[in-house]
């Protein structure tokens, strides 16, 4: 059966990652079919795809049944059944592209530079859906502590939400929610609104300029460690003259020093980021100070932080 949790196996998952990211579970999944017609279909050289094929088999993704091939049960239920406990989606894809930026670290150690790739479709696609993932345990406590004593109708600026994996749970509580995010990503989400949802998207680039208004809550979710501090202070600037007065600003992230998965996870940002980490309480205390705004206070939600200051006139 297969068993991505297992530490020990980093090659069974980026044989998985590979065959999600170019296509294979999926294809096998619409129309179980041959090794031939599956290498004709997708394009691939047949040698290759029958040495991955063979491992997807004894590590238990795919059934043979004569020469035809198809998902397994397990496999359904990793990549296609939302409702199963065991359920990645395409956040394995994001999974396999991080990998393969940290095989490069001990270039990184050296040049300080990250890891350089195009991201394609699937790879936005992966993205989201792991952001989805890690967004549905804490959803609801984050929407309460950001809320807490706005107008029962405040006006949510989301910044880089496209994926709508907080963006919802703001306009179910609500608020009206306006998404700011990179026109591809708008193209992809923007469809999926469901009739009634109170969300607009704005296609833009924050680093460039934050959607202006009068908004009481601007959230920043997972944005903060992409950036340096020269960055992350432009950024708090800018949305502080997008916040009406007493408006507040909401960051989540991993704190370094309290959240323990910061350190680690400054890592990432190093192999996938110029200027990214994790930064502390204090760091991000200077930086909102210096973009005008009080009364930081800080809230611990399963290991990751919320970060909520106010504008002052």
């Amino acid at each position: 059966m297969p068993n991505l949790k297992n530490p020990m196996a980093p090659q069974e998952l980026l044989v998985a990652g590979a065959a999600l990211k170019v296509g294979i579970f999926d294809a096998l999944r619409d129309k179980p079919t041959s090794l031939e017609d599956l290498a004709s279909n997708l394009s691939m050289d047949r040698r290759a795809l029958w040495t991955v094929m063979e491992a997807l088999i004894s590590l238990g993704y795919v059934n043979r049944n004569g020469e035809t091939l198809k998902v397994t049960p397990e496999t359904n239920d990793l990549f296609f059944n939302e409702d199963s406990e065991n359920y990645l989606g395409n956040s394995l894809i994001h999974t396999f592209n991080v990998i393969k930026a940290w095989t490069h670290l001990p270039e990184i150690l050296k040049s300080g530079q990250p890891y350089k790739y195009e991201r394609d479709q699937q790879d936005i696609k992966g993205f989201m859906s792991a952001m989805k993932k890690t967004a549905k345990e804490i959803a609801q406590q984050l929407v309460t502590i950001s809320l807490d004593g706005l107008p029962e109708k405040a006006r949510v600026l989301d910044l880089g939400g496209g994926p709508l994996n907080y963006a919802r749970p703001f306009a179910d509580a609500g608020a009206e929610v306006t998404v700011q995010d990179i026109p591809e990503v708008c193209a992809i989400m923007e469809p999926t609104l469901l009739p009634g949802e109170k969300i607009n998207f704005v296609p833009g680039d924050f680093t460039e300029e934050v959607f202006p208004g009068q908004f009481d809550l601007v959230f920043l979710g997972n944005i903060c460690h992409i950036y340096g501090e020269e960055e992350n202070i432009l950024l708090f600037k800018r949305v502080h003259d997008s916040l009406q007065k007493g408006g507040r600003i909401a960051i989540l992230d991993f704190v370094r020093g309290i959240s323990p998965r910061a350190e680690l996870f400054g890592v990432n940002m190093l192999a996938n980021t110029k200027t990214g980490g994790t930064w502390t309480l204090d760091q991000y205390t200077n930086w909102l100070k210096a973009a005008g705004f009080s009364q930081v206070k800080m809230h611990d939600i399963d290991g990751r932080q919320i970060i909520t200051a106010t504008r002052g006139a």
